[in-house]
């Protein structure tokens, strides 16, 4: 089920064993505990190492995840049902639920649309405008209208917090925002990309190339023209911006690093396959998910460290990935979420349910991570996995 290469001394050492299913269903039916899919249930005490300690699980709650300031402070879901939900993210109890939008399951939003946290609020990008709530009751602060987003592409992010200020995309332009308030600050029409990613001061848009504004004036500070089309959310890590964009083909994907002080190209490589899933940086290694290849590279130079192979999902939907802890997480559309080492690729478990789902549903796999626990979410509810901190 698991294919890593790495280096040659890596590739002579016994292969580790293959997870026997049937003994882990008989172990299930035995009597080790029963699923319990009450918010902040816990599933059971102890399980395989192999399989990946389950914390809890719930189906109060579904949709992109995002985490505030650690796992302690807040786990929030924006449902397809146009809800935002607060969670206890160490027993998966709802804090608070508040509807934002209209329901989108008819429309593909199987996800839910794109939120985001910070100076104590959450921010979410409805069909018809940027909402604040308050992180700790839920309670509307400002609202701020953007029709234009009731066609938001569904992997599109254009919200995003830093320097003391909210950002959004839309109407063609860069627009920052009062937190507190929601009152404009500044307006840029110019080259205003629909991926956005703020630190410190600087806010970063993708789009046709690259941009970095200034987070107080929105002045800018540069681009990069250079760097094709750009497919995902930019991460800033260790001084660099990291992004996907499109390759040369259909079948390649470019993975830059720019500078993120003046925008140079750092390295660019090219890998086979389509990868739409934002990278996942942690340490020295950024993973890019593409297709059924999981890629280990260094931040520094782009050199592939390793590669594992990833048993594609059996459904329709789009698999996700991120990266926490010396731990990367890929999680696929039928439910079965995958750790790998994150120095050398090895496996370390894989989560899977009971029965794996094959029909033809669309299934949206939102993934977030923090310390040992990482969070899962798909069409049939949430999950926690891992360690509590």
């Amino acid at each position: 089920m698991y294919k890593v290469t790495t280096d040659a001394a890596a590739q002579n050492q016994p292969a580790r064993p293959q997870i026997n299913r049937r003994r882990l269903l008989l172990s299930a039916a035995g009597g080790i505990g029963a699923l319990s899919v009450a918010g902040g249930a816990r599933w059971w005490a102890e399980r395989d190492g192999e399989r990946g300690p389950r914390l809890w699980s719930t189906t109060a709650a579904n949709g992109r995840l995002v985490l505030a300031d650690g796992p302690q402070q807040g786990l929030y879901v924006s449902g397809s049902d146009g809800t935002m939900r607060a969670l206890d993210p160490r027993t998966g109890a709802v804090r608070w639920s508040r509807v934002v939008d209209s329901a989108d399951a008819a429309s593909g939003y199987t996800s839910g649309r794109p939120a985001t946290t910070g100076d104590g609020a959450v921010y979410a990008a409805t069909s018809t405008g940027l909402q604040a709530l308050d992180a700790a009751t839920g309670e509307v602060h400002w609202q701020v209208p953007a029709p234009e987003w009731a066609d938001l592409p569904a992997e599109q992010t254009p919200i995003a917090v830093g320097g003391g200020a909210v950002f959004a995309v839309h109407g063609g332009a860069l627009h920052a925002h009062d937190p507190a308030t929601g009152e404009a600050r500044w307006s840029k029409a110019s080259g205003a990309g629909d991926f956005l990613a703020a630190d410190g001061g600087t806010v970063y848009s993708g789009g046709v190339g690259v941009r970095a504004f200034d987070a107080r004036t929105g002045e800018q500070r540069w681009v990069q023209e250079s760097v094709p089309g750009v497919r995902s959310t930019p991460v800033v890590h260790q001084g660099a911006v990291l992004l996907t964009c499109a390759g040369g083909t259909p079948t390649t994907t470019w993975v830059c690093s720019l500078e993120a002080a003046t925008g140079r190209v750092r390295w660019q490589r090219t890998q086979h396959g389509s990868g739409n899933c934002p990278l996942a940086p942690a340490g020295g290694t950024v993973c890019l998910l593409s297709g059924g290849h999981l890629v280990g590279m260094d931040t520094e130079t782009g050199e592939p460290r390793w590669t594992a192979t990833v048993t594609l999902g059996l459904g329709r939907g789009q698999s996700s990935m991120t990266a926490a802890n010396g731990v990367a997480y890929v999680g696929t559309n039928d439910d079965r979420l995958f750790a790998f080492d994150l120095d050398t690729g090895s496996p370390r478990w894989q989560d899977a349910p009971e029965k794996l789902r094959s029909d033809t549903e669309f299934t949206y796999v939102s993934l977030a991570a923090a310390g040992p626990t990482v969070y899962r979410s798909s069409r049939t509810g949430l999950h926690a996995l891992g360690a509590l901190a």
